[in-house]
């Protein structure tokens, strides 16, 4: 397959914006990675309350090019206690490689108990990543209240991000050791999913486990 030139369409405060011509792919790179971004923990603390939403967010996706700098840490423990559900799943991935296990997990148990309609994927993969004795636990809960939600079935023109939440939360309850076994009837029906994009992530995130779907 060619290269496709993909010229700088738009810069963030921390992330630069890729697009293919034709606007059919496009690619974010952290400003933070080449270093024409620099933050610290102060900094990050005394301007956050001043910045948008969209900025605050922009520092979320960007900062895991942060790891290492010895401050990181305050940052993503100001975060997780002073931002919003959309930052929270931002930074989750972050949080669980670069703070204390204990501490990471509550820091991400507590931000799962607070979302409230926002897609959880992240925050339910990082707390699997976090390998703390009770993730399978908050695991299976959060897998029993999505499985009951009442718009589980519901057909979307693109995904339904309670599926799709669902059938994530199976991949990561596999991931830290629960059987596949487990979860066959719970994959059966959502890879009959009504809407397509869910059938077709059934597929992607689960065919591994269970080649009965291929």
């Amino acid at each position: 397959m060619g290269a496709v030139r993909m010229p700088s369409k738009a810069e963030g405060r921390y992330t630069r914006h890729y697009h293919s011509e034709d606007s059919k792919m496009s690619f974010d790179v952290s400003r933070f990675m080449d270093g024409s971004a620099r933050i610290s923990a102060d900094e990050l603390e005394r301007e956050w309350g001043g910045w948008a939403y969209e900025d605050q967010l922009d520092f979320c996706r960007s900062c895991s090019w942060l790891a290492g700098q010895a401050d990181f840490p305050v940052m993503l423990r100001f975060v997780m206690m002073n931002g919003g559900e959309d930052d929270w799943s931002g930074i989750a991935g972050s949080v669980a490689r670069d703070l204390p296990q204990s501490e990471a997990f509550d820091l991400l148990v507590r931000a799962l108990e607070l979302a409230k309609d926002r897609p959880v994927s992240n925050l339910g993969q990082a707390i699997a990543s976090t390998e703390h004795v009770e993730a399978p636990a908050v695991l299976r809960s959060l897998l029993e209240k999505l499985w009951g939600s009442p718009g589980l079935w519901d057909d979307d023109d693109f995904l339904n991000w309670t599926a799709y939440d669902a059938t994530t939360c199976i991949e990561h309850l596999i991931q830290v050791g629960v059987p596949p076994e487990e979860f066959s009837a719970k994959v059966r029906e959502l890879g009959q999913h009504p809407c397509e994009g869910n059938r077709d992530s059934c597929r992607r995130f689960l065919t591994k486990y269970y080649p009965w779907m291929e």
